[in-house]
């Protein structure tokens, strides 16, 4: 039985878990930016030290990673899921009460584990339950339309209510949604983990050519919505839009992007090879930066910046299905270890690329800094090209459970009858018996009945015909 989006009957709060992992992933990646100018305040720190704030929670997601994958294949989502909503609500809550940087560091390291934990769960719990299982590209396309919505709700929460509540209280209303999934990810269903994990097949993936192809193809992808995330109000207001203005903007920007990956999933049920629309849609992103490279007007550039982020949209988890596809982790019992292993080196471009793309641009500007954006959005396209061409899907080779069991057809005979040849009349009657043919070799010949006498009698009547002798029997000499 199944309900609305392929889910499984019993798995629909298992759903319904996996939409609030990727929402809480967006609170948790927004909400340092969102609070920055409060916090720094309130900690009395410099900008320098939001940033390390920012980047111990980008290395505790690398850090964490490498474990919370494989925990959650050996263990089951039930509780990495419990542990990520829960840490996470206590995170918001400590960077709410911080009274020091030493606190706030301290709280931004948790965060990171908690982060890849709903990060883990929400993206391989998804493919796995929606749509049934079938169509991974398409599920992570509609899962991440809750990351968008994530990223884009916290700050408008947060804008709207800390001139109402003050710092603490909003910033731990925060902490009340992350904890509100606890709710119902307690007595939810979840699918079992396979039967006989092994941590070795974890090392197997660090071998797999189509695992580690995926994540230098997210390492380009993650370097590039990285750096739009963070430059694009930049890049605005140097074609002299005002600040309002220039944030309006970028909201719009996270909005073609998720509006990409909701059309995406609604109209994308597998006619198109997921791998394909990878480069096409990287093409796009070369054509939106060289849009906004090349702009001589605030209307170009704005053009350019909405068409990278539609084009940016369904790269991500349109990816993320075709790793699935490519790998099988879903079928082998690795689907969190695999997503775990390709989103950590996807972070490490996030990481790289736009530090050095804002040290390029604070000796000339950033619209020539994105020079080094297109560079690698070409390189996005290559990669992606030969993941697609040179990579096989897994699932396309024989399943090999019907090569391990094999069978052997049972042919019942029945038994052989033989039907006796018609006597000729006056015979005596046939023996019912049957017998082979090598049987009969060894019956002699049968006798001639004798001529029978006349009777004395009826010496007028004429005497008995003589009764022929018997047939030989088949296989004898007459």
């Amino acid at each position: 039985m199944t309900s609305y989006l392929g889910v499984d009957a019993q798995f629909t709060l298992a759903a319904s878990v996996a939409f609030s992992g990727v929402f809480a992933l967006g609170v948790i990646f927004s909400i340092l930016g969102s609070v920055k100018l409060k916090l720094a305040e309130a900690l009395k720190i410099d900008d320098a030290k939001v940033g390390k704030l920012i980047s111990a929670l980008m290395f505790s997601c690398m850090i964490a990673l490498l474990f919370i994958g494989p925990l959650t294949d050996a263990l089951g989502y039930k509780v990495i899921a419990l542990t990520g909503f829960a840490l996470g609500a206590v995170c918001v809550w400590m960077l709410a009460g911080a009274r020091s940087f030493g606190a706030a560091l301290f709280a931004c390291l948790l965060m990171g584990i908690a982060a890849m934990c709903v990060n883990v769960v929400g993206n391989d719990l998804g493919v796995k339950v929606l749509f049934g299982g079938g169509n991974a590209a398409r599920a992570s396309n509609l899962l991440n339309v809750f990351f968008g919505l994530g990223a884009l709700i916290t700050p408008l929460i947060l804008a709207y209510l800390l001139a109402f509540l003050g710092y603490k209280k909003t910033v731990g209303l925060i902490g009340v949604i992350l904890f509100i999934p606890i709710v119902y990810a307690s007595f939810t269903a979840f699918p079992q983990p396979a039967s006989g994990f092994e941590f070795s097949q974890v090392l197997g993936l660090l071998s797999n050519t189509a695992a580690l192809m995926s994540g230098l193809t997210l390492f380009f992808y993650i370097a590039l919505e990285s750096t739009m995330a963070g430059f694009v109000s930049t890049y605005l207001k140097e074609h002299k839009f005002a600040d309002k203005t220039a944030n309006t903007l970028l909201s719009a920007f996270w909005i073609s992007l998720m509006a990409a990956r909701l059309t995406t999933a609604i109209f994308f049920s597998g006619q198109v090879d997921p791998a394909m629309l990878v480069p096409i849609l990287g093409i796009l992103v070369v054509i939106g930066i060289g849009i906004m490279v090349m702009a001589s007007s605030p209307a170009m550039g704005v053009v350019g910046t909405l068409v990278t982020g539609f084009a940016l949209g369904p790269i991500f988890p349109t990816l993320v299905g075709v790793a699935y596809l490519k790998t099988d982790a879903m079928n082998a019992g690795t689907g969190a270890s695999m997503f775990s292993l390709i989103f950590a080196i996807g972070l490490l471009g996030g990481t790289l690329v736009p530090p050095l793309i804002g040290s390029y641009a604070a000796k000339s500007t950033l619209q020539k800094g994105l020079n080094i954006a297109l560079v690698v959005a070409v390189a996005l396209v290559v990669a992606s090209c030969v993941l697609w061409l040179a990579i096989p899907p897994v699932q396309a080779a024989p399943a090999p459970v019907s090569a391990e069991v094999e069978t052997q057809d049972v042919v019942i005979e029945p038994p052989v009858v033989e039907i006796e040849e018609a006597m000729p009349v006056g015979a005596p009657p046939a023996v019912t018996e049957t017998v082979s043919e090598s049987e009969a070799a060894l019956v002699p010949e049968a006798p001639a009945v004798p001529e029978a006498p006349a009777a004395p009698a009826a010496p007028e009547a004429p005497a008995a015909p003589e009764a022929p002798a018997a047939p030989p029997a088949e296989g004898t000499q007459p």
